[in-house]
């Protein structure tokens, strides 16, 4: 059986290589060690977290809207704290 926070680290990873291709695997696994997460084991309480800084990324790479979607698609990952 799949852990949840292992299920979140897959997902999170797919979202990021669907919009960024091989850098995406790349990115989340930078960001996570940024913030002192394990990318294979994403807690489902720090995907706000995580997202937050997911989105800032995604500013540089595809502006104000792509981040902002990408940003709430990763945070309805997490069950602790619902889009604004």
């Amino acid at each position: 059986m799949i852990s949840t926070t292992s299920e979140i680290s897959r997902k999170v990873q797919n979202i990021m290589a669907r919009e960024m291709g091989h850098l995406g695997k790349f990115i989340v696994q930078k960001q996570c060690k940024d913030i002192g997460m394990d990318p294979e084991e994403i807690d489902e309480k720090r995907v706000p977290e995580l997202a937050r800084a997911l989105g800032k990324v995604m500013l540089t790479f595809g502006g104000e809207e792509k981040a902002r979607r990408i940003e709430q698609e990763i945070r309805r990952l997490g069950k602790s704290e619902p889009v604004p």
